[in-house]
């Protein structure tokens, strides 16, 4: 069961509710957003209360959309999709909207765009780097390609592009999109899945 201490503060109210929600399992960890915000020279001692609210408002909201996530997830094997819970630490700063291994996530008032990186890093976390086997149906569609973050980067954003194709309205897909084409480090895979979205769907298959 999903206590209320682990979205990091009491709410006994709404205890009922937060264990109904079966993949992702929202934390705050006072000194994980407190070393990220000292990194960054941003640290207030308040910040604390503000993040475990908006926690709290994100898990509301992730819950709507989680099933389908995990739903989409599970359609592209050979990865391996654990359902069992995914913790995952909420913090005010970071160097990247989100990080996988462990799970963190960027706070900001955009549920949507929070939404999306979570989708983001549960790809990385529910494929494997050592599938070689893909890497190489990568490295032979696309020899241009060299640098094994962006091979890899080109089926993590893939799968979630369809993802967030599947579980989101047109408007709000083009806003994630607008942004996801602006984050540093991932423009060029973007641009290879983009230009390449049905030579891709007969490399990355989905199951029915």
């Amino acid at each position: 069961f999903l206590k209320a201490q682990h979205i990091g503060f009491r709410a006994k109210n709404n205890l009922n509710y937060m264990k109904s929600i079966n993949l992702v399992k929202f934390t705050y960890s006072h000194i994980l957003d407190r070393v990220f915000s000292e990194l960054a020279g941003d640290f207030d001692p308040g910040q604390a209360l503000e993040i475990k609210n908006k926690m709290l408002v994100l898990a509301e909201k992730w819950h709507q959309l989680e099933s389908r996530v995990a739903n989409e997830l599970k359609k592209y094997p050979p990865y391996k999709f654990n359902p069992q819970h995914i913790k995952c630490y909420i913090v005010k700063d970071l160097p990247y909207t989100g990080i996988s291994d462990p799970l963190i996530i960027k706070i900001n008032n955009d549920f949507d765009l929070i939404a999306a990186t979570l989708i983001h890093e549960l790809v990385h976390i529910s494929i494997s780097q050592e599938d070689t086997d893909l890497i190489a149906k990568i490295k032979r569609e696309f020899p241009e390609v060299l640098e094994f973050r962006t091979q890899f980067h080109i089926v993590v954003n893939f799968i979630e592009y369809e993802i967030l194709k599947s579980v989101f309205d047109k408007e709000t897909f083009d806003k994630i999109m607008e942004r996801e084409l602006s984050l540093k480090g991932l423009k060029s895979s973007w641009d290879v899945v983009l230009a390449n979205e049905e030579k891709l769907r007969g490399i990355i298959r989905p199951v029915s």
